[in-house]
């Protein structure tokens, strides 16, 4: 409902913008393929995804962006994994319109629930397109890139694993731990 009164809040503007030129003009042509093209093209709709930002469960994740699950379902854990230790929290912000973050955080999940890490020690965060949320925990936690895998133990921050890692994230992991 929040997604089609938006998609046509957004076409009477962009209407609007290619009726102010003078229609015998070859910019009035030009303006209305734009509006046609942006209808089509889906463009409108991602500002709709800007608006969803905050904490989410993995199940909540999962519900709403199916690609997240599937990308988990494929993950197969490395050996290394099983080194991290269960009393660690992370605290996880991303971007479900970023590719990065569709492809990392399905994997830190399945990692997080390999070794057993309880789900109240991991908090996800969806950031909008100028990576922040609702709450304030992107600024809060200096936040620049998606995603970004913040791992605390005893209430400190020992490391971040930004963006992709150098090597796999089981071996990011292992590594951050055994500073």
């Amino acid at each position: 409902m929040f997604r089609a009164r938006c998609y046509q809040e957004k076409m009477k503007s962009l209407t609007r913008i290619a009726l102010r030129a003078d229609p015998h003009s070859g910019a009035f042509a030009v303006k209305l393929f734009m509006v046609v093209t942006l209808c089509f093209s889906g463009e409108l709709l991602a500002d709709d995804i800007t608006q969803s930002s905050g904490v989410i469960s993995k199940q909540q994740l999962f519900l709403e962006y199916p690609n997240f699950e599937q990308t988990f379902n494929r993950y197969e854990v490395r050996e290394v994994a099983e080194k991290i230790p269960t009393d660690v929290r992370v605290l996880i912000f991303f971007g479900t319109w970023c590719h990065d973050s569709q492809r990392e955080v399905p994997r830190m999940l399945k990692i997080l629930e390999a070794v057993g890490l309880p789900e109240d020690n991991i908090k996800m965060v969806t950031l909008d397109f100028s990576k922040t949320d609702l709450g304030g925990l992107a600024v809060a936690n200096g936040v620049e890139f998606t995603p970004t895998f913040i791992v605390f133990r005893q209430q400190s921050e020992i490391g971040r694993i930004i963006e992709k890692p150098a090597t796999t994230l089981e071996e990011a992991m292992v590594e951050l731990l055994s500073e």
